[in-house]
């Protein structure tokens, strides 16, 4: 991951703000922590590819002493995406002080930090949001039946691990699928009795590898995504309908951020009077879903 900034800042403070806006960044992802990251071949220009791999069979037939097996072969699939840029850059009046790291620009580094997660974590959530397998909570029918008193039950939550195994979707870490749901959803799960608050299962030593990691239920690890997506006047009546995934290894890939950069022209150049600073970011990235059966789509109405 590259980083440059212009300006006529020094270079120690150039690695600050460079530093600073990739923890910041690297902290606030959501669904990108979650995807298989794909590789730009030499020479490739702007494309993205991952190797989808099908899932192997048990080998049963005994080894014959001292006979290697005939080599069955592995089959992969090449899938590719191409890159896109993002960005932005705001403008700061020339109150600020550039003789030292400033406060101010180490607050608009860290809002623009956090609004480059926001953008890749919602291209990503864009990008997938067709992809799985369709399961709608409490035993609906279809989309257009669900109310919003049909929340997310345990029921569901069990079909979708089953689900999940049957089509051979490798779990997370610790053996847990993991599931990416509103704030909406998370609040109906955190009622049921068997709800564990990630800090309780940190505190045993168990790992809290994933950012925004709100708790556990049912072998399932929750993570709150206050962006994902509500399909407005989808369900019944014209109820909201919350998009929650449930989701194995390699269900979608994505890149690494690209190119990335920050800027932070302190004057900007294109101020006469050099009355402001510009203060900015671009990335390239991309996103694919590699295998719609490592994921179910949890579709459902919540207590808003």
């Amino acid at each position: 991951m590259a980083l440059t900034t212009t300006g006529t800042l020094s270079g120690p403070v150039k690695d600050y703000y460079e530093k600073r806006f990739l923890l910041r960044a690297e902290a606030n992802f959501v669904l990108a922590q979650l995807g298989k990251t794909g590789r730009i071949p030499k020479n490739a220009g702007n494309k993205v590819i991952w190797n989808r791999t099908t899932t192997p069979t048990a080998k049963t037939t005994a080894l014959t002493e001292g006979t290697d097996p005939t080599p069955t072969g592995l089959s992969a699939t090449l899938v590719s995406a191409d890159l896109s840029q993002y960005g932005n850059y705001e403008q700061v009046t020339d109150i600020l002080q550039l003789t030292a790291v400033d406060s101010l620009i180490k607050e608009v580094i860290d809002t623009l930090a956090y609004e480059a997660t926001l953008t890749i974590d919602t291209t990503i959530r864009d990008d997938i949001l067709s992809g799985g397998t369709v399961l709608y909570a409490s035993g609906v029918a279809a989309r257009n039946s669900l109310t919003s008193t049909d929340i997310v039950q345990v029921a569901d939550i069990r079909k979708a691990k089953r689900n999940l195994g049957r089509l051979f979707a490798r779990p997370h870490s610790l053996q847990r699928y993991v599931a990416a749901a509103h704030d909406d959803v998370i609040f109906d799960l955190e009622g049921d009795s068997n709800w564990v608050d990630a800090h309780k299962y940190t505190e045993k030593g168990i790992p809290n590898i994933y950012n925004a990691d709100a708790g556990e239920l049912y072998g399932t690890r929750w993570i709150r995504y206050s962006n994902a997506s509500k399909l407005t006047n989808s369900g019944s009546s014209n109820d909201e309908v919350y998009v929650t995934f449930i989701m194995g290894k390699e269900f979608f890939g994505k890149s690494n951020l690209q190119n990335l950069e920050t800027y932070v022209d302190s004057p900007s150049p294109r101020s006469a009077l050099r009355l402001y600073s510009d203060i900015g970011w671009k990335a390239s990235y991309a996103v694919k879903v590699l295998n719609d059966s490592f994921a179910i789509r949890l579709e459902s109405g919540a207590t808003a």
